[in-house]
């Protein structure tokens, strides 16, 4: 019995690390993305006064 607690722990574990793994890629991305945008010059200023 302890060893199925211990086999689904580690498996839960092994989830949620990909799953955080996933998510900080994704988090990279976004960044990545806003950064190029804020790089490219545009017709409105920075910091999107108007």
């Amino acid at each position: 019995m302890t060893l199925m607690l211990l086999g689904t722990a580690l498996a839960v574990l092994k989830l949620a690390d990909a799953l955080a793994q996933s998510l900080l890629l994704r988090a990279r991305a976004e960044l990545a993305k806003a950064e190029a945008a804020a790089r490219v010059p545009g017709d409105k200023p920075a910091g999107g006064a108007q």
